[in-house]
């Protein structure tokens, strides 16, 4: 996980980062105190009382805020420092909603800001249920569109059971890219 989100890490001291798709914060919370940055966590199913009051101080100089918000709402004209969508475009729905949260996130993006994205890939197919995994080729064909280019990406292979579903297998793309 380090390596996905180091670029964002080394930007100077008191940057704006975007965490979509923050769950309880962890990263941001983790970005915020090393990097003493400024992270905005978003998430439209952020658990409840997780939500702060406006940034919080943490120790180490950052702050973070979190949010019950989607990606598609945020108001466009806020950039950021560095944005991450970790973990979430493989609940796009479609490859329409990917192109979406990837215009979403660059049109949030400020000059020269790391992108850092991770996410289940249809690489390896879900047998036990219905579900919507995009491919590399999409995420790194909508992001190209967008000017975007690849820094640094790898994959992991994972098995693993969750909600009641029987053991199976995901590779999950990690990767970082810049404006062209």
């Amino acid at each position: 996980m380090h390596r996905v989100i180091e670029p964002l890490r080394v930007l100077p001291a008191g940057s704006a980062v975007l965490d979509a798709g923050c769950g309880g914060g962890a990263v941001g919370r983790w970005l915020a105190e090393q990097g003493r940055h400024q992270v905005l966590g978003i998430d439209p199913e952020l658990p409840d009382g997780t939500a702060t009051d406006g940034p919080q101080k943490l120790p180490g100089g950052g702050t973070l805020e979190l949010r019950r918000a989607d990606l598609l709402d945020l108001p466009v004209g806020q950039l950021h420092d560095g944005v991450m969508l970790l973990g979430v475009l493989h609940y796009a729905g479609s490859a329409d909603g990917v192109r979406r949260m990837l215009r979403a996130a660059d049109a949030l993006s400020g000059p020269g800001a790391p992108l850092s994205l991770s996410w289940i890939c249809d690489d390896v197919p879900l047998t036990y249920q219905e579900a919507y995994l995009p491919g590399r080729e999409l995420v790194g064909r909508v992001l190209a569109e967008l000017g975007w280019t690849t820094a640094d990406t790898w994959t992991r292979e994972v098995t693993h059971a969750h909600g009641g579903s029987p053991q199976h297998d995901h590779r999950i793309v990690y990767g970082t890219w810049r404006r062209v």
